[in-house]
């Protein structure tokens, strides 16, 4: 079972690598321009590969913040 440091320290650098921004616990989509809509997606997806799981369109939908996907991910793994 990997911890919650683990599973955060990955999510963030996803999101280094596809939007190059640096994010945290607090943040949420819209809250730097590059983490759009379009930028939410990319980083769906890249979290989807990176961790080999899928998001259903109900969890994709309401990955709208870091603590979000993060809690997301956590359950999925």
């Amino acid at each position: 079972m990997k911890s919650k440091k683990f599973f955060e320290a990955e999510l963030i650098k996803i999101f280094k690598r596809e939007l190059n921004i640096t994010v945290g616990n607090g943040s949420k989509i819209y809250d730097n321009p590059k983490w759009d809509s379009l930028g939410n997606f990319n980083v769906l997806l890249s979290v989807e590969k990176y961790f080999k799981m899928k998001f259903s369109s109900r969890e994709f939908n309401k990955a709208k913040s870091f603590n979000e996907i993060l809690k997301i991910v956590k359950q999925k793994y």
